[in-house]
């Protein structure tokens, strides 16, 4: 929590990765999915501290944290979560090579439509209030301020938490700070809040016809969905194919000030859409 009483930081969109037990979120973000019955489902640590032992790459793994780190099970768990920490934060995973950090040193021109949307995007579209579009200083513009917001996103239908439970609902930072041992104050105010994600590669995928999710859930499938909602949520009638918005999976503490009724045409949503795209690393210049 930052000195204005804002939870920020921590990974997972509920921040349970907090940094307390290793120092580093990511880290112990990285450790989660090998042991997750959900993810990798390996059964303990000692399952895979003796997988990567055994892999065509421990040598490597030697150089950096020592012959001996295979006789500390717990060790070398938490060395492979600093290591994939690591690589996640190298230049190979964030190379910095969209079409718009070519734009930003001057060697690519953006569209009159991608312009028009980078515009609304820090404007009307008030999309740059959480998802911060100018440098930290030598580090280009990360598209997150690290903080949690609850949206009003619906439930999906899809979640087999759902399925399994109508009533369930994933409470985020507040369900993780209620289990952490915080007073009923501090939870309840982050009732179904999640963490500010960054734009970045928010349209990368492996060939066009990919559909990616969005939100905390993924009930949205498309940017151009998860875009008319941030704009209509809150107008009366307005929804996607038809359908009107469902009410929010989490109903407390949901962002009003900043989405829900923005007054974006249609045209502007596309431009926002349009300059989002230019946010994918690996753009080559035609």
């Amino acid at each position: 929590m930052d000195k204005k009483g804002v939870w920020v930081g921590g990974m997972f969109w509920d921040g349970r990765a907090t940094g307390w037990t290793l120092g580093d979120p990511l880290a112990e973000q990285a450790k989660g999915p090998f042991l997750n019955p959900m993810e990798q489902a390996i059964p303990d640590a000692a399952t895979l501290v003796a997988k990567v032992q055994a892999s065509s790459y421990a040598g490597l793994f030697e150089e950096v944290w020592s012959t001996g780190i295979w006789t500390d099970t717990t060790a070398a768990y938490d060395a492979i979560g600093y290591s994939i920490a690591a690589y996640e934060r190298s230049a190979e995973v964030n190379p910095y090579s969209s079409k718009f950090d070519a734009w930003r040193r001057g060697k690519a021109k953006l569209s009159l439509e991608e312009l028009r949307g980078w515009a609304l995007f820090n404007g009307k579209g008030k999309c740059s209030k959480c998802h911060i579009s100018h440098p930290s200083g030598t580090t280009p513009p990360l598209f997150t301020d690290f903080t949690y917001d609850n949206l009003g996103a619906p439930k999906n239908p899809e979640n087999p938490a759902t399925i399994a439970d109508p009533l369930w609902a994933d409470l985020g930072l507040g369900g993780f700070l209620r289990s952490a041992g915080y007073s009923a104050a501090v939870y309840e105010a982050a009732w179904g809040k999640f963490k500010v994600p960054t734009l970045r590669n928010v349209d990368l995928r492996p060939y066009p016809e990919f559909v990616k999710a969005y939100g905390h859930n993924g009930y949205f499938k498309s940017l151009e969905q998860i875009v008319h909602f941030y704009n209509t949520r809150d107008v009366t009638g307005a929804g996607w194919m038809g359908e009107p918005w469902p009410a929010p999976e989490v109903v407390a503490n949901v962002n009003t000030a900043e989405l829900g009724n923005l007054g974006l045409t249609l045209d502007e949503e596309a431009a926002i859409v349009a300059f989002m795209k230019t946010l994918s690393d690996g753009y080559v210049a035609p």
